[in-house]
């Protein structure tokens, strides 16, 4: 049995298919640094960048209904999550209260873990009320 096998293994986050199931429009709730990461030896893994709290305006996605009493379960309209735009110089133009929109989804360093989607991005433009 090999010990410690999560070591060597990372599931995939379907960026493009949670952008398109949520309109890709979202309002910022906050913003802080993010440092990137840096290996032992110096060499840059993933450059530094701004880490966005965002809030989810509409839910596209597939409805799901709880098998045991029929009910529809709620979607994601006015949740948060968060993004990290790689990068993004901090401190960014970027507000509490404004309407945003993200692109070019780096999937090579997203991933879930613990329950939690960690979404890195390349991008992020106003978008219209």
């Amino acid at each position: 049995m090999l010990f410690r096998s999560y070591r060597y293994t990372k599931t995939v986050v379907l960026g493009e298919q949670f952008l398109k199931d949520t309109g890709n429009k979202y309002r910022v709730v906050s913003k802080k640094k993010y440092k990137g990461k840096i290996a032992n030896d110096g060499k840059v893994i993933l450059e530094a960048g701004v880490t966005f709290t965002l809030q989810i305006l509409e839910d596209n996605s597939e409805i799901i209904v709880d098998r045991e009493t029929g009910e529809i379960k709620e979607d994601n309209v006015f949740e948060t999550f968060e993004v990290t735009v790689i990068g993004l110089e901090y401190p960014s133009n970027f507000k509490k209260g404004d309407y945003v929109s993200l692109g070019a989804f780096l999937s090579d360093a997203s991933y879930f873990v613990n329950y939690t989607l960690i979404m890195r991005f390349a991008d992020i433009t106003y978008a219209n009320k």
